[in-house]
């Protein structure tokens, strides 16, 4: 008897040894899932934008680094044709959707498709939406009322100012409420608001500004605000061609021909910009954390912006220095 006893008990200890060590094996086999070779997909609405390029190609050579299988796409403006490919990715079996700047608000079917079948949909300055991983970007309701600030500030909050954005991206959009949250402020500023076309923005800020300032016989216009430097350059070239150097412009992004024109002491005098290799970088952490069931403490991310001037703008060649760089005029040096 005793030893029946002995052997029972020798088995229910064994079987408790076994059951305890596959519950503290479970979470290591999850977390060990990043390191596998993973099939992601790295796509956007609009790539041609350098941003927007720089945050894809970032995100592709750190996912290939990790030795994960990557496909890339680009809707070039087209967003049935982002939705048709990206439910093709779902389809196809990929263990992880990044969205880089299509509005997750257009994307509705995908992202709730992809949510059902358990695949990580990761975005970057793409909004807020229901059933998304996370999305990475910065404040931008904060960046555009920076870019406002120091516009107002810079002309006495007086005059008339020409704000010129594409108010269908969220990134955008949410730019353009903190324009208004400063500019509203000010009665003595003249307001002229220009929606710009996407795709050809870089064109129509050109021949929109182009055309303003003919009309602008008067030289009532003081400055403009641009909600993107992918068109903000633009408005820059255009002021210059027309010779108007009581005109200056502020943008954001911090893209590389925008940092180029403030070094040159062009109409575009300031750039609230973000790091933009980080983006793409931070975007493929939070796909190894996703399938590694790491949770997200919120649905959005921000990374620190910098205040680019011609006394801060780094020098041609050098990147900026995102963890100590400056963000508000007072404290620049």
């Amino acid at each position: 008897m005793n030893l029946i006893a002995k052997s029972r008990g020798a088995c229910i200890a064994a079987a408790t040894a076994v059951a305890f060590g596959l519950v503290l094996a479970a979470p290591a086999i999850a977390q060990e899932k990043s390191k596998t070779n993973l099939k992601v997909a790295i796509f956007s609405h609009i790539g041609e934008v350098q941003t927007i390029s720089g945050m894809m190609k970032a995100a592709v050579e750190d996912a290939k680094g990790r030795g994960w299988t990557v496909e890339t796409f680009d809707g070039r403006g087209d967003m049935v044709a982002v939705n048709n490919q990206a439910n093709s990715f779902i389809s196809r079996g990929f263990d992880a959707l990044i969205n880089v700047a299509s509005p997750n608000d257009q994307m509705a079917g995908v992202i709730n498709k992809a949510k059902k079948a358990g695949i990580p949909f990761v975005s970057c300055f793409s909004g807020m939406a229901a059933n998304i991983t996370v999305d990475i970007g910065d404040n931008n309701v904060v960046d555009g009322a920076i870019a406002a600030a120091e516009l107002v500030g810079r002309i006495d909050g007086q005059g008339t100012v020409v704000k010129m954005n594409w108010n269908v991206l969220p990134a955008l959009q949410e730019r353009d409420r903190g324009f208004h949250a400063v500019v509203g402020g000010y009665p003595g500023i003249k307001l002229k608001e220009l929606e710009v076309k996407v795709p050809g923005e870089v064109e129509d800020a050109y021949a929109k500004t182009t055309n303003l300032l003919q009309a602008d016989t008067n030289h009532e216009i003081k400055a403009v605000w641009a909600g993107s430097d992918n068109f903000g350059t633009a408005i820059a070239r255009a002021i210059q061609k027309a010779k108007r150097d009581d005109i200056f412009v502020v943008g954001m992004d911090g893209d590389p021909v925008a940092l180029d024109m403030i070094r040159q002491h062009t109409p575009l005098i300031l750039s609230v910009g973000y790091d933009v290799p980080g983006m793409g970088h931070t975007a493929v952490q939070a796909v190894a954390d996703a399938v590694d069931g790491k949770p997200f403490v919120a649905r959005q991310m921000y990374k620190k912006p910098c205040l680019f001037t011609a006394d801060t703008v780094p020098p041609a060649g050098k990147s900026a220095d995102y963890k100590a760089c400056g963000l508000f005029s007072a404290d620049m040096k």
